[in-house]
Formats: C-alpha cells, structure tokens, sequence
C-alpha cells in the first residue's frame, strides 16, 4: 500500500510522460527577446550642391522718379531677365547670379527755371544690371514645399540713353556700381519646378546728377525698388 501511494505521488509531481521534453523544446525553440535599450537615430544624410536656374518678369519703381517722369513718362517700368542660383551644402547657404533688362523710349527735354521743353528728339532709356547676391534660404518640415529667403550683394549697373541725330559724346553708355537687398518665398509646385515672389531695393548712388534733367532734379542715384515674379528650376 505505502509502495502505492509513493508511485502516484510520483507520477504527480513528473506530469504526463514527454510533457518536460516538450516544454523544454518549446522554450529552446522561442525567439530570442529583442534588445530593449533604444538604438541611436540615423544620421540625415548631408546636402550635396544644388543647382538651379529661373527666368522673371517684374516691375520697378526707380528711385529718381522726377528724372524718369520727364525723359520718358513714368518712374515705374517693367523688367524681363533670368539667371542661376547654387545651394551650397551648409544648410540654407546659396549664390545667386542674375541679370535683367528694362526699356523705356522718351524725348529730350531742356529744363529752363523749373520748366520742361520738349525738344522731339526721340530717345531711347535702357538699363541692364547684373547682379550677384549670397543668401539663406529657410526650409521647415512640416512645409517642405514653402521656402522663404534673403539675399544680398553687389550690383553692376549698364545705363544707355541712344537718341537720333546725336554723336557718340552726347549719346550714355556707362557702367556704374551699386548694391542690392532682396527677400521673398519660393513654393515649389513640383520636385522640379517652383514660383517665387520676390521685392528687391536696389541702390546706385552717385550715378547720374552731374547734368541735364536730372541734375535739376539734384537726383544721383539710379537704382529703385522692383517686385519680381520668377519661376524656378532645379533643387
């Protein structure tokens, strides 16, 4: 009877025959528990250099309004030119080279004691700047595709007044310097393919003044303030 109660005792405590086995191969066949401690983030990758290009429309107030308003009609005036821009691999640093050209046609005038004589020679105002700014462009990233900037440089500013029946003395061609300040937000439509506002101030001093209308004027400085439409190209 004691030999009894031992063996069911036994067989108690041990389980059904192979259950050890089949628990010890079911623990050696579990995955092993992955790491719980947090893993560094990947680092972003670096910008490389970006190269793009645009073309713009505008329109520009020219700071001697009074000289522009006589020569040939109106101090404002449209403005047509394009140019590239390079992303510089240091956050938002860019280079920007442009240039534009406006052109106006007027007539000659003679100033007499604050009066304006209309002489019909026709005359022909056009001005053609090249512009190479550095700038930083701002990118979010909750709004990738929206990217405002600012920008600065230095200016180099053609200027020809051409009229009939006038010799190479009395016809301008001069080249003067100058700087620029501009700021303005790019959205870009597709991966490729932007638009962009942008209100630049540009400042000639010293240019003009030295005779004629708009030395009556006592006005010397040939830039002004244009708002420019472009539409951009590349990264």
């Amino acid at each position: 009877m004691t030999r009894a109660i031992a063996i069911v005792l036994l067989l108690t405590v041990a389980g059904p025959p192979g259950l050890a086995a089949a628990a010890g191969q079911a623990a050696s066949d579990a995955p092993a528990q992955a790491n719980p401690r947090p893993q560094p983030p990947a680092s972003a990758p670096s910008r490389g250099i970006e190269l793009g290009g645009y073309a713009m429309l505008g329109l520009i107030n020219f700071t001697a309004a009074d000289t522009f308003d006589v020569v040939v009609g109106s101090p404002l005036g449209s403005i047509i030119g394009g140019g590239a821009r390079v992303g510089l691999p240091i956050g938002g640093l860019f280079v920007n080279i442009g240039a534009w050209r406006y052109r106006s046609s007027g007539t000659r005038v003679f100033m007499f004691e604050g009066e304006e004589f209309l002489l019909g020679i026709p005359l022909t105002v056009t001005i053609t700047p090249l512009e190479v700014s550095g700038g930083w462009q701002f990118r979010f990233r909750r709004a990738p595709q929206f990217r405002p900037y600012v920008a600065g440089g230095w200016t180099s500013y053609g200027y020809q007044e051409v009229s009939d029946f006038a010799t190479d003395a009395e016809n301008v061609d001069e080249r003067f310097g100058g700087y620029h300040l501009a700021g303005g937000a790019e959205f870009r439509v597709e991966q490729w393919i932007g638009v962009a506002w942008e209100v630049n101030w540009t400042s000639v001093p010293d240019a003009i003044g030295k005779g004629g209308v708009s030395a009556v004027f006592d006005e010397t400085n040939l830039g002004g303030t244009s708002l420019r439409f472009k539409i951009t190209i590349g990264r």
